[in-house]
């Protein structure tokens, strides 16, 4: 089985978008893949559940949120361990935060390009993210 960490700062857009996505392929292809996802920086955002942005561009893919009504998770909160891939939403936001933590750096994390609002509208940022979900779970599913 793989097992999908997906990352981001808050884990109420970019993340939690991504492992929608990822858990809606697996639901419609009868994989036992399964996708979780995380912020690095959750703080002030632990009482919040998924932005509506995400939950906008779910629903133009057709897709409907598993986990809509769940809050955000800091990533110290989950074990790590059980995840085969665990990827960063944004290298150059997300790469500099896992190297300054000890704990995290010791881990294997992959680095997306998907930049965060305000410097890229989310309208832009997820699509591309769905592609680059496609993508990871096509090459999952063909192994």
């Amino acid at each position: 089985m793989n097992r999908v960490l997906f990352v981001c700062t808050a884990n109420i857009h970019r993340s939690r978008f991504a492992e929608e996505v990822f858990n809606h392929f697996s639901e419609k292809n009868n994989k036992g893949a399964t996708a979780f996802s995380a912020g690095l920086r959750v703080g002030d955002y632990n009482f919040r559940k998924i932005y509506y942005p995400a939950l906008n561009n779910l629903e133009k893919f057709n897709i409907l949120p598993r986990r809509a009504e769940e809050l955000s998770v800091h990533i110290k909160n989950i074990d790590l361990d059980q995840y085969d891939r665990l990827i960063c939403m944004d290298k150059n936001e997300h790469k500099p935060m896992i190297q300054s933590d000890s704990q995290l750096s010791a881990f294997k994390f992959e680095y997306w390009d998907i930049t965060d609002m305000p410097k890229v509208d989310s309208n832009i940022s997820l699509p591309k993210c769905y592609k680059q979900v496609e993508a990871l779970w096509n090459q999952i599913s063909s192994n």
